[in-house]
Formats: structure tokens, sequence, C-alpha cells
């Protein structure tokens, strides 16, 4: 599999986003391409804390990882981003332990913050870079990219709400006078229902 590293660019807060999700921006080690990823709040806290050689005064949850991978003997080799799908990114640890190779499943944000914790580091497969990769001279469009992933992300997560969870998203958006979302949610319980 052809892969290529990355580093941690940066990290961006998403104000146009409703759950103030950030932007983990990767890139490629000579600065061809970005790759922006959106992340939660917890998980670009531990980052940027890590970014900035903070120390908190007790673990954060990827310390205590750290520190329990260290204490059984296993040490995080790399991390491998190697599937990308409807906005969402797949990575994979790969542990060391004695002789054994123990490779895990994680989400991006966990395994960059793990990674940088132990200085290893992260590949991306070519076939990742080509669905999601923003050429450095196009890094004007990073937000529109980020608006497309967010979008993408959103659907996913509305296809998994019931039609419960839609009729009072769409209540609660009309009582906040939201009236672009509740006309997305209303048709969305419409083509539920089949009208």
């Amino acid at each position: 599999m052809d892969r290529i590293r990355l580093k941690v660019f940066g990290l961006s807060y998403q104000s146009m986003s409703t759950t103030g999700a950030y932007a983990l921006v990767l890139a490629e080690e000579h600065d061809a391409f970005r790759i922006p990823i959106i992340i939660g709040i917890a998980e670009a806290q531990s980052i940027a804390i890590q970014l900035e050689h903070l120390d908190s005064q007790r673990p954060l949850t990827h310390d205590l990882v750290k520190n329990l991978a260290d204490s059984l003997g296993a040490t995080l080799e790399e991390v491998s981003i190697y599937h990308w799908e409807a906005g969402i990114f797949y990575s994979e640890l790969r542990f060391r332990c004695g002789e054994e190779i123990l490779k895990i499943d994680s989400r991006t944000s966990d395994a960059v913050a793990l990674a940088l914790r132990y200085n290893c580091p992260i590949y991306i497969t070519r076939e990742v870079i080509i669905q999601t990769a923003i050429p450095i001279a196009d890094t004007s469009i990073i937000k529109e990219h980020l608006e497309k992933v967010q979008a993408e992300i959103a659907k996913v997560k509305e296809s998994e709400l019931t039609e419960e969870d839609l009729q009072r998203l769409l209540e609660e958006a009309v009582k906040n006078e939201d009236y672009e979302n509740a006309s997305r949610y209303r048709d969305l319980l419409k083509s539920r229902k089949g009208e």
C-alpha cells in the first residue's frame, strides 16, 4: 500500500458549526497539500495541549491511554489513516508489545492525539489523499471543503434519526425561529412518511 507521511499543521475553530467543532489540519511533510478533519472539542483540547507543550493537572484521556500502554510494555509505532467515507476518516493504531504487533481501530482525532504523545509517524494512503487533500495553492477552498464534509456528516447523522427525533428537532427549530433547519426537518419527515 502506497502511503505518505503527514504532520499536524494546526487546529482551526469552526464557528459555522452549531456544535462548536474544530478542524484538525494535517499536511504533507513538504507542504504540498492540506487535509482538514472535523473533530470534537475534547479531542481538539487534547491535541492543542500537546502541540503547545502544556501540562494538565490531571491526565487527559489520551495521557491515560499512553500511561496504560506504557505500563503494559506497548509502544505506539505509527498511525495509519487508511479509509474515508461519507466525511469520516478511518484510522488504525499500530502498537508494538515485545515481538507482537497490535493493530487497533481508532477515530482519527484520537489517533493523532496519541501520535503526538508518542512522537510517532502519521501516514495516509494515496486513495484517501485523492479523495480529501487540498493542494496548497488552493488553501482558500479549505472552508468550502470543510462545509461539504460537515454536510456529509450531517446527512449520515440525520439518517440515524427516528421520526420522533425529527419531529422534536422540527418543533425546536420553529420555536427558535430557525426556519432553514425547520424546513429541512419537515422535508425529511415527509420523505420518511412517503409524502
